[in-house]
């Protein structure tokens, strides 16, 4: 069974998940995309379906992957429940065996972080191909300023593994602002937002970021 599959089962994460709105960004992408008659959505890592419920609730044609079994089967039962329908794929982040230019959009929600910042970089270049021109890619991914950055084996600058944290084994990638801008360099940035969350464990610190494909 896969790490991500275990922290899909477990039932606090899965409820924490389940009570979050759709980020910002993603509205403001579903909203500037239906403005210019656009329907093509592609979630990475789509979880429980919190994207992609909304996406499919505002009629976009959504395809949605997760590597673990468990949220996909959440995702789609989550659907049901809607009466709404997305394409669901269970993929890894890295696998995107779509067509180019096959989407108008692309969400990755705290998801391709958890990478070496080389195979994020990668990641993202295939996702700047996947989208049409001036396509719009919404991100969340924390900040040099999390907690939890820091904590346990630092295997590169800026990219840890706590085998003690919540989330075990896998690896966390803490961008800078720079990194950001670097990283997005075939985009134009149009928002880009650091949020700060107190928890009693500490400080939950993400960026958030709407940009276009050039």
């Amino acid at each position: 069974m896969t790490t991500w599959d275990n922290l899909w089962k477990n039932p606090e994460i899965a409820k924490q998940w389940a009570d979050f709105p759709p980020l910002p960004e993603v509205v403001e992408m579903a909203d500037r995309l239906q403005s210019e008659s656009r329907r093509r959505l592609l979630d990475i890592g789509c979880g429980l379906g919190r994207h992609t419920v909304y996406l499919a609730a505002r009629g976009f044609q959504v395809t949605a992957t997760d590597s673990a079994p468990t949220a996909i089967s959440a995702c789609r039962d989550n659907l049901a429940r809607a009466a709404l329908r997305a394409t669901l794929l269970q993929l890894d982040m890295a696998d995107l065996p779509f067509p180019e230019a096959g989407f108008d959009g692309v969400i990755s929600s705290h998801v391709i972080h958890h990478a070496r910042r080389a195979a994020m970089a990668a990641i993202l270049d295939h996702i700047t191909l996947k989208l049409s021109p001036h396509g719009y890619f919404a991100w969340a991914m924390p900040t040099r300023d999390h907690f939890e950055c820091g904590l346990g084996q630092e295997l590169e600058p800026g990219t840890w593994v706590n085998p003690e944290g919540r989330e075990g084994p896998l690896p966390h990638h803490y961008c800078t602002e720079e990194e950001v801008y670097d990283l997005l360099r075939a985009y134009e940035l149009l928002s880009l937002r650091k949020v700060d969350g107190h928890t009693p464990d500490g400080t939950r610190s993400h960026w958030r970021a709407l940009a276009r494909k050039l």
